[in-house]
């Protein structure tokens, strides 16, 4: 069996302004955040999107200190024309997989953002994982429907919601029901001071982590789905949901289950008809 205790973080960031962030603003406190996320056995720790924005060489050392692996937000060339991309580091502090953002927003254009062209699903020891950043996830399909003809294990959904933060859980939500893969959907902290750069808005908040019940056909999962302890209508469990504040998810994922894993629909009749 492969367990992964996947911490998604919920990070605030300290820049006042996104020039801030170019200058290493994020860096020392995401590598504290890492310290807490290996504190509470996590292997994997999700940051949010463009966070900690740079500092590559920093990250994939405190990577190796710990042993674990790491999704981050770094900027792929320099202001004025860049990637918007999320790395994976591996535990030996090398970066493994770099997944671009390829629908940017006219916002980010401006900002010197250039698109990517290619989705990806990444081999790493723990399994297949798929990233799609932001935007790329909530109003566009091609990234996960990348993921999932890739049999992508997991899917990372590294985010920064400028606005309607909370809509996010329920976007989340949607695409795990509609795909049946686990979803990492990790969206930056409001901050807790305002800010007046029009590139750095003031929002937040909702982390929200999918996992599918461990079950392996459709009767397993109507059982499971009957004999709740919280109600037959609870998401308590699976779909795991932060305030607006900086605040981290962590979860177990059995890989091993997420491959057998049925899905959530089935048009098959079964004693679910008998039971209504």
């Amino acid at each position: 069996m492969t367990t992964i205790r996947i911490a998604a973080i919920q990070a605030a960031s300290r820049a006042a302004s996104f020039a801030d962030k170019w200058q290493g603003a994020d860096v020392a406190h995401a590598l504290e955040l890492l310290d807490r996320a290996a504190a509470q056995g996590a292997t994997l720790a999700c940051f949010p999107e463009l966070y900690p924005l740079v500092g590559e060489a920093e990250l994939c050392g405190r990577a190796r200190a710990l042993g674990m692996h790491v999704i981050a937000g770094l900027a792929d060339g320099q202001p004025g024309r860049w990637h918007n991309t999320s790395v994976i580091i591996s535990p030996q502090g090398r970066i493994v997989g770099r997944q671009t953002k390829n629908h940017p927003t006219a916002g980010e254009v401006d900002n010197g953002v250039v698109a990517g062209d290619t989705f990806q699903v990444f081999e790493t020891e723990l399994g297949r994982f798929g990233i799609v950043i932001c935007a790329d996830f909530a109003f566009f399909t091609d990234g996960v429907e990348a993921c999932r003809k890739g049999n992508a294990d997991i899917i990372f959904n590294p985010a920064v919601w400028f606005a309607l933060a909370e809509a996010y859980p329920h976007t989340v939500a949607g695409r795990h029901l509609e795909y049946s893969v686990p979803v990492i959907g990790v969206n930056v902290a409001r901050p807790e001071k305002s800010r007046s750069d029009s590139t750095f808005p003031p929002a937040g908040g909702f982390t929200t982590v999918c996992v599918p019940p461990p079950v392996t056909d459709m009767d397993e999962l109507w059982a499971w789905f009957r004999t709740r302890p919280e109600g037959i209508d609870s998401t308590r469990g699976f779909v795991h949901t932060l305030g607006a504040g900086e605040d981290m998810i962590v979860v177990d994922v059995d890989v091993d289950a997420v491959r057998r894993f049925p899905g959530y629909f089935s048009s098959r009749v079964t004693e679910r008809s008998q039971a209504a």
